[in-house]
């Protein structure tokens, strides 16, 4: 017999209340099931963080506990991580996002401090390369820079023509272009020299 046929009739004041209590009990279990395939529906369409699924899990229910069982159940299958999370959410969004937006939308997701800090080192050490490539894409053009090929070099007549453009004009678009990657999250360090350097590589400006 199972443990959970084996209550004592004296466990309980009436036969009312014994049905009662396991009909409550059947119901959480149910609940619990329902609340762990909406989450594994969740995580089959892309990874989540701890934090961003327990959000959306709120949406069901607002049984707190029912929410840890089913996320402590996940993790230990494997099902989340927040460290893959991390992984996935850096490699769909660092080709076109600085450093400072990368981690401020991190931020948000209650991560381990070890773990934003090892990336905020990582990503450093590439973020003047993806400043690059971004400018290249979308200014190359104007100086005959190829953005495929990372052995073009500036075409000195095109360069000619934007410095015979007035001052204000030079500042403008130089201006411009410092708008577009800040805006993207680039630190003011490496959007300086990048656009400065009319988009050299890091060994050569």
């Amino acid at each position: 017999m199972s443990s959970h046929d084996s209550h004592d009739p004296g466990d309980y004041s009436s036969l009312s209340e014994e049905l009662l209590l396991k009909s409550s009990a059947a119901k959480s279990k149910q609940s619990q099931l329902s609340l762990l395939a909406r989450a594994i529906a969740f995580l089959s369409r892309r990874e989540h963080s701890e934090a961003e699924l327990r959000q959306k899990l709120q949406r069901y229910t607002d049984d707190l506990d029912e929410i840890d069982a089913v996320l402590a159940r996940l993790q230990r299958e494997n099902w989340q991580s927040d460290e893959r999370f991390v992984e996935s959410f850096v490699q769909s969004r660092e080709q076109r996002w600085g450093n400072q937006k990368i981690l401020q939308t991190l931020s948000q997701h209650k991560l381990d401090s070890d773990t934003l800090a090892e990336l905020r080192d990582d990503l450093k050490d590439t973020e003047y390369q993806r400043a690059r490539e971004l400018w290249l894409k979308r200014f190359g053009a104007k100086y005959g820079l190829d953005p495929y090929d990372p052995e073009s070099e500036v075409d000195e007549a095109l360069l000619q023509q934007f410095k015979q453009q007035s001052p204000e004009a030079q500042a403008k678009e130089r201006a411009k272009q410092m708008r577009f990657l800040a805006s993207r999250g680039f630190t003011a360090d490496v959007v300086y020299r990048v656009v400065n350097s009319l988009g050299a590589p890091e060994d050569d400006e």
